[in-house]
């Protein structure tokens, strides 16, 4: 999939179906992709959500070290929470 438009749109679609909570629908959006491209969309993924992670920490009156504390701060709790469950 060298076409950028093509890989947005997938990735937004896959953005869709997480705030559906339809990883199903996600999975088979991903399934016709070689790795490479799954691997481009999940960095992309990742990319939006450190964006969307800053701004909220900026809007609260935050920075970015923020952000990133708190983020190691809800991995740190899912994995305390996975380990515990």
């Amino acid at each position: 999939m060298s076409d950028s438009f093509e890989s947005d749109r997938i990735t937004m679609a896959v953005i869709a179906c997480a705030l559906a909570d339809d990883s199903d629908g996600a999975v088979e959006l991903l399934k016709p992709l070689d790795a490479r491209d799954v691997s481009r969309i999940a960095v992309r993924l990742a990319a939006m959500a450190a964006d969307a992670l800053i701004s909220a920490a900026e809007e609260g009156g935050g920075n970015r070290d923020e952000a990133l504390a708190h983020w190691q701060q809800c991995i740190l709790q899912h994995e305390a929470d996975h380990d515990g469950g």
